[in-house]
């Protein structure tokens, strides 16, 4: 063990000590420190074994970066796989352990993998398990067996999510010293300012922490800044907060971490443009077993320090290639950590550096480079030689070692909508191009400091306030070049350490024909799980350009996907709202029908009352019984769930032309319609009646499940086909309360509720409206049915409407009223024949195949005429709309039966149509059904067989007309 605590530093309170287990071990921390630093400072080396080989592996990084110490944390139900140790803050009672290990970390017996490595290199899975093919079931379980890495827990998540929208005028993502002072810098013309970071404390991740920023020391400056933009009351800031995600309009997706009830909250943020300040993350530099606990980045363990506190070695070798790590190994020095060399792939090194490690008596070693480490369950020395020297080698005793190899920008959200990264030699980065974007996303996206590859604080600044304005900033040309990448051929490279992805693989990818970085990284999985170019973006490029003997630009580099980092199921998925998911909307008689013990359904997002059961009834008794007072006295349904809209201009009725196959410039004032929408390939998509109230308004009604979809489908029309129209559409649906009293006595109870408008057959006829007071209460009266019974739809405002019931159900006592539901609407439906979208209107129906080809005008163009003509639209033998009526009076129709000619027939069985609505007739006693059979018309008089897989059911049936009662329609015109 060698990480350690410093006696003093960091941002933790050493007063608030923290307990925590991690492998069944009990541990302590501080309040401030992370599962990582906590494991660091308690000397933990191992936290986890690799994906593919199992082997150890400890902490490389800092913070979202980091591959490889991915721990399950939590218990029960609460437990979660996968979590970076590096993004766990501790609290109190927290339990973590190592995953992909059995049975321990210490000691994983799937090491194995690790000695036959050169039986299983990249890719190795497409080149074997072929044969014998008998072999592949357990081939496959094996493979399958092997994948993953945590285990996903198997009860219900028991914690609470929030989704929270917001728009802003401006998002900065990342405060850091770039992020906050674009911030400051847009206070004096942006109103709406929000800042994200992933970290808990603003500032950084702390490797400035002993600079000086706009001549105040780091810690002051942030101070004053964050005192600054808190009190403008125009900025929101957001820590423990990552931006995992930017999609097409400039929107972003965020994971807020916060405290209480709800454990992480899903932002969705709308803005207007965004300033990435997500700085860059150190890339690692390759040699030999570089994968071996103790083998850090630079800037992770001047962090670790500079925040916790927390000292991953006490022996320490510095390999680097650029100015940046030199103040990690100054920073380590002065907290005690022995510097045993500092390793320099360049042989040119500038003279303040080289001065100040004499100073430090410090070993400098320019021009060479690490051949390998040593050591087995974690670093206990390295090997290194001059560059182009192997046989120089020499070994240094060390038990942590720390690369410094350049900078990567974290320029992930960048291309997550689109953007593109270009190869700046310069600096030998990846930076984002403001002009790549490829046209899908609005480009009020810029990139300022590191995020921008500005690498030096001036320029850091000086970018942040210049994109803050609106402005770019390009890279100076006195910018640090580009830092050197030495040839290293020893074994065991790891490029990629979470998918154990070595150089050699790359290596062998690019002999085995792969050109395309994408096609490598999927060959290879270089760069994919939770690494997505963080660590090994450049290296993978570098490798690949290599051994292809082309520039690293040519070769590019593989987009990153979203999520940024991983994120919990439970935030995508949302706050947990019962039934508030599909919010139930009811009607103004709802609290009647509950009281009248109403067994009620979802129908599209309304509650409706089914069937309304007495003591001692079965369901199929209630709607008999309902279906029957109907057809003999006078019942009273709920129609308020019908779509409503609202129609006023002078050119509604060349609008209604556009899209009902009838025509309706001649409809008077006063009278209604039946009209059928189709969609553009010609099938029906739904029915209503339209009433012309005057000159210039109209009413539409549509069916309950299609008031929206029809609603959208007139906006479409009318701005997209026909722009020129005088139309205003208003939805109404919610304002007006509905109710139906259908049956032979339905006008003796529509005269008894004392109108003052005539109701007689000739005042008010069959499709025609009336609008005065009924039972004092102002309304609108269409008469029109659903049932085949003389019947009127009552609409009054929505707070009228209860009362508006209630009084017709006290007076309709004297002539036999009874409420039914929809399952008795069903069944009146059926038996006059009438088609419902959904049932006989199942997407794949024409107007003629339900019987209305008579309908379809010939003088107009409408939504889905031209589709109408097509042959296969034409054919003689299309299933059309039939009535069937079981031979066996006695006997039920099967729902959904498919109908075939011969039930002896063998497999497969040549289908004739099935049935699409089936109910008992109280009319008739007996059970009949609507059907679509092919070339129904034609098959009148007919047996054909209700054949039911599901049920195991043979029914012989009769095709007849579908309209089985009142076929000349007497009873509803009467």
């Amino acid at each position: 063990m060698s990480g350690w605590r410093a006696a003093t530093g960091g941002r933790i309170d050493r007063a608030r000590p923290i307990e925590f287990s991690f492998n069944g071990r009990r541990f302590v921390g501080y309040e401030g420190d992370t599962l990582a630093s906590a494991l660091i400072a308690n000397g933990v080396d191992i936290l986890a074994r690799s994906f593919k080989y199992h082997r150890p592996r400890g902490l490389v990084a800092y913070g979202a970066d980091e591959p490889n110490a991915l721990v399950e944390v939590g218990e029960g139900a609460r437990r979660e796989p996968n979590v970076k140790a590096t993004q766990v803050r501790l609290v109190p009672g927290l339990v973590a352990r190592s995953q992909n290990c059995w049975p321990s970390v210490g000691f994983d017996l799937m090491a194995v993998n690790d000695l036959i490595a050169p039986l299983i290199p990249s890719g190795f899975y497409y080149k074997t398990f072929k044969w014998p093919v008998s072999a592949w079931p357990l081939y496959e379980k094996l493979i399958r067996g092997a994948a993953g890495m945590g285990r996903a827990p198997a009860e219900p998540d028991p914690d609470a999510y929030e989704t929270v929208h917001r728009h802003t005028h401006l998002l900065v993502i990342g405060a850091g010293v770039t992020g906050l002072a674009a911030a400051a810098a847009a206070l004096d013309h942006v109103e709406n300012i929000l800042i994200v970071d992933e970290q808990e404390a603003f500032g950084g991740l702390g490797t400035v922490e002993t600079a000086l920023v706009e001549g105040q020391p780091y810690g002051d400056w942030v101070a004053s800044v964050v005192t600054r933009l808190r009190a403008s009351g125009k900025v929101t800031l957001l820590a423990r907060s990552t931006a995992y995600g930017h999609y097409d309009g400039n929107r972003v997706c965020l994971i807020e971490e916060v405290s209480g009830p709800v454990r992480l909250r899903r932002w969705i943020v709308d803005a207007d443009r965004i300033i990435l300040a997500t700085g860059a993350f150190e890339r690692p530099l390759l040699f030999g077993a570089n994968d071996r606990p103790g083998v850090m980045l630079a800037s992770a363990a001047q962090a670790y320090l500079h925040r916790h506190a927390a000292v991953p070695g006490r022996r320490c070798v510095l390999y680097v290639n650029n100015n940046s790590g030199y103040e990690a190994a100054f920073d380590l020095h002065s907290a005690g950590v022995a510097i045993e060399a500092i390793v320099d792939a360049r042989a040119a090194v500038d003279d303040e550096r080289t001065a100040r490690c004499r100073a430090a008596g410090i070993r400098h070693l320019p021009g060479h480079m690490i051949a390998r480490s040593t050591g087995r369950r974690r670093v206990t020395g390295c090997v290194v030689h001059p560059v182009g020297q192997p046989a120089a080698a020499k070994s240094l005793p060390c038990d942590l070692i720390l690369t410094a190899g350049g900078w990567s920008p974290a320029a992930h959200l960048f291309t997550h909508a689109g953007g593109r990264l270009r190869h700046e030699e310069r600096i030998g980065a990846l930076v984002p191009d403001a002009q790549s974007w490829d046209g899908r996303v609005s480009t009020g996206m810029a990139a300022a400091g590191a995020c921008a590859g500005l690498f030096e604080m001036a320029d850091c600044l000086a970018s942040a306030r210049a994109v803050a304005a609106g402005n770019t900033y390009t890279l100076p040309s006195g910018a640090a070049p580009a830092p050197l990448a030495p040839v290293n051929t020893a074994p065991k490279q790891f490029v990629d350490l979470q998918n154990d992805v070595t150089a050699a693989d790359l290596g062998l990818a690019v002999r085995e024909g792969y050109r395309s970085i994408e096609h490598v990284k999927r060959y290879t999985t270089l760069g994919m799980g939770t690494d997505q170019g963080k660590l090994v973006g450049l290296n993978g490029v570098d490798i690949i350009a290599a051994a292809q003997g082309k520039p690293a630009a040519a070769i590019g580099n593989s987009r990153p996907r979203p999520p940024f980092s991983p994120v919990t199921f439970g935030a995508m998925a949302g706050p947990f709202v019962g039934t508030l998911f599909s919010p139930a909307r009811t009607t103004p008689m709802h609290g009647w029908h509950e009281e009248q013990g109403a067994v009620l359904a979802n129908v599209g997002s309304w509650r409706r009352p089914q069937l309304y059961r007495r003591p001692g009834e079965s369901e199929v008794e209630a709607v008999i019984r309902e279906a029957g007072n109907v057809r003999r006295h006078v019942g009273i349904t709920d129609v308020s769930t019908l779509g409503k809209i609202d129609l006023q201009g002078p050119d509604v009725s060349r609008l209604l032309d556009h899209v009902y196959i009838n025509g309706w410039s001649t409809l008077q004032p006063g009278r209604c319609r039946y009209g059928v929408m189709l969609r553009e390939d010609g099938a029906v998509m739904d029915d209503g009646t339209t009433t012309r109230l005057s000159a210039d308004r109209w009413f539409m009604t549509t069916t309950t499940g299609n008031a929206e979809r029809i609603l959208a489908h007139l906006e479409r029309a009318r701005q997209v086909d026909l722009p020129d129209l005088d139309v205003t559409i208003t939805p109404v649906t919610e304002q007006w309360g509905a109710m139906a009293i259908a049956g032979p006595r339905a006008r003796e109870l529509l005269a008894a509720l004392d109108p003052d408008f005539a109701v007689d057959n000739a005042a008010l006829p069959f499709m025609s409206v009336a609008e005065g007071r009924l039972a004092g209460i102002e309304a609108r009266v269409l008469r029109v049915s659903f049932s085949g019974e003389r019947a009127y739809e009552i609409y009054t405002a929505s707070g009228d409407a209860h009362a508006m019931w209630t009084t017709i159900a006290a007076a309709g006592d004297a002539f036999g009223l009874m409420p039914y539901g929809t399952e008795a609407m069903m069944t009146l439906r059926i038996e006059k024949g009438l088609f419902v979208p959904g049932f006989e209107a199942d997407g794949r129906t024409l107007p003629d195949d339900l019987g209305l080809g008579r309908m379809i005008s010939r003088k107009k163009e409408f939504i889905g005429r031209r589709s109408l003509g097509r042959p296969a639209f034409t054919a003689s033998d299309r299933k059309q709309l039939v009535g069937l009526m079981a031979v066996d009076r006695a006997q039920a129709i099967p729902r959904g039966a498919q109908i075939v000619r011969d039930a002896a027939v063998p497999v497969p069985v040549p289908l004739d149509g099935h049935v699409a609505s089936v109910t008992f007739s109280p009319a008739l006693d007996r059970w009949i059904a609507l059907a679509l059979v092919a070339g129904g018309r034609a098959a009148m008089g007919e047996t054909r067989i209700a054949a039911s897989p599901l049920t195991n059911e043979m029914v012989p049936v009769t095709i007849c007309n579908p309209v089985f009662i009142d076929p000349d329609g007497e009873r509803l015109r009467g």
